[in-house]
């Protein structure tokens, strides 16, 4: 070497502190000094929702109140280090909740230290398969979630927490496996209403309303939790019929994963197959109706790899399996949540608050109700259905269906319902397509339907628009309307084909172009295409077919006609 100045290698960042400073820097995106008061707010209010939520979502669960606690920190944290969305709430849901608890109760007794290492289990398994379609980039399967089936399927979750939390806000006992059930339970108890629960549940309603009315981002949740709590107990109020969350054990996070016997495999892997699609169903529709309230890009696959994570997570800790929450989530932006800050505030103070959860036993379950209330209402969103009616009424029968079908038929089948009854519809159209006769605008070069006004037919000329890929479901229907069209105008002696539409064209439907350009040879009426896409002019090029690789090619439907007047 020589004499010049000797490079020395820059010190290395060891590669935690790397991880942790990226880490930050993703949590503290979006927050400036204006913004920080908000996100604080908004994740202790979100907090003040999830305690009393996730203690209460464990009863449905079957587990020690305090895992649920486990499950919403270990599951927040996670979710917002590995997702993409900002302020998607994860953790116990009232949704998910009664799948596995119903499925696994037939292996072990429920709340048993062998029900627990299946559940945890069962959160493994169903974190892996989540983030397996993730990972494959499989997100594209919530593109058949449309926004009339989001929109009727919020309305169901609405549904179906007002219907849980009914009995809590009313003071009577609930009951019921379905929400047909419990509704009779309640429809049976009316003569036993307590008027304190109702007052609570009422005023707690109230004062969000009225809290969102002047200003979202005020914590009326917080306020009207505390406030209850606390003239709960200056008069004794669980005397008169309002119920209390009740005493809550602080534990630890427990190893509790075993191997399982065949039977027990079976279950667990059935049962999580069940989850991870309902997981990943409320997730899309999560994640992508609060990127769009708060402006942000989605990225489903990598919400879904989130999604994943945060089930691993309370699986190796010990506890259940977890889910997106459209309710806290919504709590989460109405308090002004709009980075990741919220959640990891939410997380980090349940985590060390958690020894004080054994006070929150006297928090009064109609407050919570209320709330619950409250963001049921924000997820039943009447003027989107209003709106939705006015433009299809098609689409409005599927967000009705989606909608009933969640409430009376669970989560997974709704959906399915659902989405089935969406893609027969689109399957139904796209099978029956217009095919529109065209005429010139008087005095331009511009082609439009021949019914409009000022637009005239040309002679010897029959234009038409296929507002459809040209396919084997209405290849019949093209070449049964053209000759329907011919038969209208019998002195054609030109058919221009306005192919803009057509995506694609498939054999079948090469196969019926060709037999009708075949019958018009005979006929001595030549078949000229306009507006074809690279694809399509491929597909013609290479068709067994002379007369249809001849056919003529236009840029526009006026050239082609100009054409074909000229020969």
């Amino acid at each position: 070497m020589g004499h010049g100045s000797t490079r020395h290698p820059a010190p290395r960042t060891p590669v935690a502190r790397r991880v942790a400073a990226r880490g930050l820097s993703d949590l503290l995106r979006g927050v400036t000094r204006a913004s920080a008061p908000h996100e604080v707010l908004a994740g202790i209010t979100l907090l003040a929702i999830a305690i009393p939520e996730q203690l209460a979502t464990s009863q449905l669960a079957g587990v020690p109140a305090f895992l649920a606690m486990i499950a919403f920190i270990a599951a927040t944290l996670a979710f917002t280090i590995v997702g993409s969305n900002p302020i998607v709430s994860v953790g116990a849901d009232s949704t998910i909740a009664p799948l596995f608890a119903v499925a696994i109760a037939h292996l072990a007794v429920t709340g048993s230290p062998q029900y627990l290492t299946l559940v945890a289990t069962t959160a493994v398994i169903t974190g892996l398969l989540v983030a397996a379609v993730g990972l494959l980039r499989l997100g594209w399967m919530a593109d058949f979630l449309s926004a009339p089936i989001i929109t009727g399927f919020m309305a169901g979750i609405g549904v179906i927490i007002i219907v849980h939390q009914l009995p809590r806000a009313l003071g009577v006992a609930g009951g019921g496996e379905s929400i047909i059930g419990r509704l009779h339970t309640v429809a049976g108890q009316l003569g036993h209403v307590q008027g304190w629960p109702v007052a609570l549940a009422i005023a707690t309603v109230a004062l969000m309303v009225v809290g969102e009315r002047f200003n979202p981002r005020w914590p009326t949740a917080l306020v009207a939790v505390v406030a209850a709590t606390a003239l709960t107990a200056m008069f004794s109020l669980d005397h008169h019929g309002v119920s209390e969350l009740g005493s809550v054990i602080v534990g630890v996070p427990s190893w509790r994963l075993r191997w399982l016997s065949v039977h027990q495999w079976g279950v667990v892997l059935a049962t999580s197959i069940t989850l991870a699609i309902v997981v990943i169903s409320q997730s899309a529709m999560t994640s992508r109706v609060s990127a769009d309230e708060i402006g942000v890009a989605e990225d489903l696959n990598r919400d879904f790899v989130g999604m994943g994570a945060a089930n691993v997570m309370a699986g190796l800790l010990g506890t259940f399996p977890v889910d997106a929450s459209p309710a806290r989530t919504t709590v989460t932006r109405l308090a002004g949540g709009r980075t990741r800050l919220p959640g990891a505030i939410a997380a980090l103070v349940a985590l060390a608050l958690s020894p004080l959860a054994a006070y929150a036993h006297q928090i009064p379950m109609a407050v919570l109700a209320g709330v619950l209330f409250f963001i049921a209402g924000r997820l039943i969103k009447v003027e989107q259905f209003r709106a939705i009616g006015r433009s299809s009424r098609g689409e409005f029968a599927v967000a009705l269906v989606s909608a009933l079908g969640v409430v009376a038929l669970g989560v997974e089948l709704g959906l399915g319902v659902a989405v089935g009854l969406a893609i027969a519809m689109r399957t139904w159209r796209s099978a029956r397509p217009r095919m529109v006769e065209l005429g010139r605008r008087r005095g331009t070069t511009s082609w439009e339907p021949l019914d409009r006004h000022h637009v005239e037919h040309v002679d010897h000329v029959l234009a038409v628009f296929f507002d459809e890929a040209l396919y084997f479901a209405n290849a019949g229907v093209f070449r049964h309307e053209l000759h329907d069209l011919l038969a209208k105008n019998p002195t054609t002696k030109h058919v221009v084909i306005d192919a803009v539409a057509m995506s694609d064209i498939d054999y079948t439907g090469l196969q019926s172009l060709t037999e009708i350009v075949a019958d018009l040879d005979a006929e001595n009426v030549d078949v000229l295409i306009a507006r074809a896409n690279d694809a399509v002019r491929r597909q013609l090029a290479h068709a067994s077919d002379r007369r249809v690789r001849d056919l003529a090619t236009f840029d526009s439907v006026d050239s082609a006609t100009a054409s074909a007047v000229d020969r």
